[in-house]
């Protein structure tokens, strides 16, 4: 008598505890009343902020700025930055809306006018939180050549080319070693 006792309060418990989680489950996926008061998305992250050293800030771009390196800073921003900072480099790329960031419009040129070359090179190298950085991915070429492609961005005109610029493939990305 003892065990059918136990057996019935067990399968009441189990009975009860299934209800239970059951109601939770339709709490936790309705609508909250109209009086509810309901927190809004945390609004997408602000521009960039970033430190760089003053040795790295000083460093002088050794890619002439013309319209071949600018040129090949343009292809590899395409590939590289484009999905994030837009084919027009004015924040809105493709994936954007999707990761919720805020990329920086460098078709105003008061984004990039307190920055020197040497910012620009470091930050592509380094990256963020939200921006992945290019140090080992990318040959310091590449980087350089992507710096004066965004000065042409934000409105600057490159000197046309003597054809004295080293020869460069376009795109050289390494692997991280593992």
């Amino acid at each position: 008598m003892r065990k059918r006792i136990l057996f019935g309060l067990l399968v009441t418990a189990l009975f009860v505890a299934t209800f239970w989680a059951q109601e939770a489950e339709k709490k936790s996926t309705e609508a909250p009343p109209a009086d509810a008061t309901v927190a809004a998305p945390a609004p997408p992250p602000g521009p960039h902020v970033f430190t760089v050293s003053a040795e790295e800030s000083a460093r002088k771009n050794p890619a002439k700025f013309t319209d071949v390196t600018a040129g090949r800073g343009k292809k590899i921003y395409n590939t590289q930055c484009a999905m994030c900072h837009g084919q027009k480099g004015d924040g809105k790329g493709d994936i954007v809306e999707e990761m919720k960031i805020n990329p920086p419009d460098f078709t105003k040129p008061e984004t990039l006018e307190k920055r020197t070359d040497g910012d620009l090179f470091a930050i592509i190298g380094a990256g963020s939180p939200v921006m992945p950085g290019q140090g080992k991915r990318m040959v310091d070429s590449q980087k350089w050549n992507i710096v004066n492609y965004l000065r042409v961005l934000a409105g600057k005109a490159p000197q046309r080319s003597k054809g004295d610029e080293p020869e460069e493939n376009v795109l050289i990305i390494r692997e991280e070693p593992k």
